[in-house]
């Protein structure tokens, strides 16, 4: 496809060696050795959790009503997990349980908040949890109403699509899972929701580590220079790739200069790669209690806009490309998710079509990415 050459900035070798902000972790003082490095990942790579995109059945027995009614952030609840597996066995494993996240765990937003399950290592040995430890469990937000379902495997879809287009990404499971509340103070009931690989294990899988970083604000002239150390580092392919996704799903609620909805890999190689989480908010999902940042300018999540910087050195086409090759996988994929209405799947697949045809219109391109992207310095 045409793409006009975008103007960019112009990073010098002075610029370049000024260093990187941000701050390592204990852990990434280390600098574990190219051995060690490959067993974490393989060990990663292999987890049992994620060696199958079947839906995994569970059955959840904790204090629900405690969960629902006081939604801790730190505060753990005991429990237990039961694995119903495909030949009738079941296993039971101890957990404890937490609420998590920030809008979801408003009882304004929603009648049921988003879990963590912390199990014990040894506990889960030899069963699909073995190597896990704090998992994310997403389910819908609302435990009565149908459309809130819908949103739960939409958002799942999104996360499988973009590890079709990268491995720097979050691996999945999807989970169909009975909650039973201890004191028969909630009633019993069943959802599909999703597990995600933790930060930790996705980074070691791609032979990498968690970095942290200082927040920045690239329109900032004191943070200017810091927007640019961070630019002249980062994995152009992975980066453009990532933000084209973003306008793809129509999503606006991250940022790469805050650190919102993104964690930083450094890889192998020294380059720094964001990796993108939550897509409940996004245009394709169309949740009705997600709202554009008004910073934005869009009227609703359905509209798109691009986030991205300028990226120096970044090879477009090659980001175009893989959006492209991963074109005729998106209806299979939707068309395969259990459970999915007909009319949202309609939906979604005509929201896609619209984004691939401004891929391919060398005008729209130019306007809505080309020329929309965030300028540094």
């Amino acid at each position: 496809m045409w793409i006009r050459p975008r103007p960019l900035l112009v990073l010098t070798a002075s610029t370049i060696s000024l260093g990187l902000p941000g701050r390592a972790s204990a852990q990434q003082d280390e600098a574990p050795s190219p051995e060690k490095i490959e067993e974490r990942r393989i060990a990663a790579e292999n987890a049992p959790l994620f060696a199958s995109n079947e839906p995994l059945v569970l059955t959840l027995r904790t204090d629900i009503k405690f969960l629902r009614d006081k939604r801790p952030d730190e505060d753990e609840v005991d429990g237990t997990v039961t694995i119903h597996g495909s030949d009738g066995d079941t296993t039971t494993v101890p957990v404890k349980v937490r609420t998590r996240g920030n809008f979801r765990r408003s009882k304004a937003n929603c009648n049921f908040p988003p879990l963590r399950l912390n199990f014990a290592t040894k506990s889960v040995e030899g069963t699909v949890f073995e190597g896990q430890d704090k998992l994310k469990l997403v389910s819908p937000c609302h435990d009565s109403r149908d459309d809130y379902q819908q949103y739960v495997l939409q958002e799942y879809l999104v996360y499988r699509l973009y590890e079709l287009l990268t491995p720097v990404s979050f691996r999945v499971r999807l989970v169909r899972i009975t909650y039973e509340d201890v004191n028969g103070d909630y009633d019993t009931r069943t959802k599909t929701g999703f597990l995600i690989e933790t930060d930790q294990a996705m980074a070691e899988r791609n032979s990498g580590q968690l970095w942290e970083w200082e927040r920045f604000s690239p329109t900032d002239s004191m943070d200017s220079r810091a927007a640019i150390r961070v630019l002249a580092r980062a994995d152009p392919d992975e980066a453009e790739m990532m933000w084209l996704f973003q306008f793809m799903i129509g999503n606006t609620d991250f940022s790469a200069a805050y650190m919102h909805n993104v964690v930083m890999v450094r890889t192998a190689q020294q380059h720094y790669i964001w990796v993108p989480y939550d897509f409940d908010w996004s245009g394709v999902v169309n949740a009705r209690y997600a709202r554009p940042d008004p910073k934005v300018g869009t009227r609703t999540v359905r509209d798109r806009a691009f986030r991205g910087f300028c990226l120096p050195r970044a090879d477009i086409p090659a980001a175009v490309n893989r959006l492209e090759a991963i074109k005729d996988s998106i209806a299979p994929l939707y068309e395969s998710m259990p459970g999915l209405e007909e009319g949202q799947r309609k939906r979604v697949l005509e929201y896609y079509d619209k984004f691939y045809e401004i891929l391919n219109d060398p005008r729209q391109f130019e306007r809505q990415i080309v020329n929309a992207c965030m300028r540094v310095g």
